[in-house]
């Protein structure tokens, strides 16, 4: 009788056969549905886009409503670069006249 026999050795996994579906029609389901959700309360209707519900009563309304967020957004943006530019300005412009005002001859 051997001392160690096949006894406590792992048998073979077999393959997965549907592991990467392969061989299986792909989903040709229109994405863009997913994407505009809308819920009907009574005669309310709410559309999920970009993250928030919005009250429309039509669907161009959403897509104008995030062209308009995106314009908004984009002029605070242009608006704040402007504000720090004209801080830097203002402060080359400070700094520019002290050191004027040191170089002046003081004649009183």
């Amino acid at each position: 009788m051997p001392l160690f026999n096949k006894k406590f050795e792992a048998k073979p996994i077999p393959p997965r056969i549907n592991r990467c579906n392969i061989g299986f029609p792909t989903v040709t389901e229109d994405i863009d549905s997913f994407r505009q959700i809308s819920l009907n309360l009574g005669n309310k209707e709410l559309r999920f886009a970009d993250g928030i519900w919005m009250h429309s009563t039509r669907k161009g309304d959403v897509d104008e409503m995030l062209r308009l967020n995106k314009k908004f957004k984009a002029l605070e943006e242009e608006n704040n670069m402007c504000n720090l530019k004209i801080e830097v300005m203002l402060d080359l412009l400070a700094e520019h006249a002290t050191e004027l005002n040191e170089l002046k001859p003081k004649d009183k």
